[in-house]
């Protein structure tokens, strides 16, 4: 079964068990208790060059709700990572400056021009691996990014007792990923003080 159909399975059982708000974000069951994944180090990441225009999701598969498409062909943006999605299809996180903010999303390797050299230098995340549960403590507008630096989601919110996975720390953010009742999942940032993470 694919991963975007066994997703809304799982939504709609959690509707029916009502472990869910109409409203309310949840976790997303493809997370193994106990993981680790953490940043390390500060990584600023390689410039590389778009060779198509610019088609983006929130995490590395079709399965992530899209982060919009960018006329960008030629330009110039940073890699941060790289994972695999479940059909074996490289996917790169990238970082970019779009409408005065800057954006961190993930897009298929063949649209940038990037060497195997260059793609080794990347971080491999694991995307099972997590630092545990988090409960939003208050309401927030999630980022593309770490920071105040990154936009914000137009059409997102968090509310109290949402819940997320929580994935990794950075800058005084943290990396969350959680799916609505629709079956669609979110990766994004939101501070370290609206989340209480167990």
């Amino acid at each position: 079964m694919k991963m975007k159909s066994w997703l809304s399975l799982v939504a709609v059982l959690c509707m029916l068990a009502g472990c869910a708000g109409a409203d309310g974000w949840i976790v997303p069951d493809n997370h193994r208790p106990g993981g680790t994944w953490n940043s390390g180090d500060y990584w600023s990441g390689i410039s590389v060059r778009l060779i198509d225009d610019l088609a983006t999701r929130s995490g590395p598969s079709t399965a992530y709700t899209g982060c919009g498409s960018y006329r960008m062909n030629g330009q110039y943006v940073t890699a941060l990572s790289r994972a695999y999605d479940n059909g074996g299809v490289l996917w790169i996180e990238i970082e970019f400056s779009y409408g005065g903010g800057y954006r961190r999303a993930w897009t298929g390797a063949k649209r940038l021009d990037i060497s195997n050299s260059q793609l080794l230098m990347l971080p491999e995340e694991d995307p099972l691996s997590w630092l545990g549960y988090g409960t939003v403590q208050t309401v927030i507008s999630p980022r593309y990014g770490p920071g105040d630096l990154f936009s914000t989601y137009p059409d997102r919110n968090f509310y109290p007792n949402d819940q997320a996975a929580v994935l990794r720390w950075e800058n005084g953010y943290y990396l969350v990923e959680c799916y609505h009742t629709d079956g669609q999942i979110l990766r994004s940032w939101i501070p370290e003080g609206s989340v209480s993470v167990q």
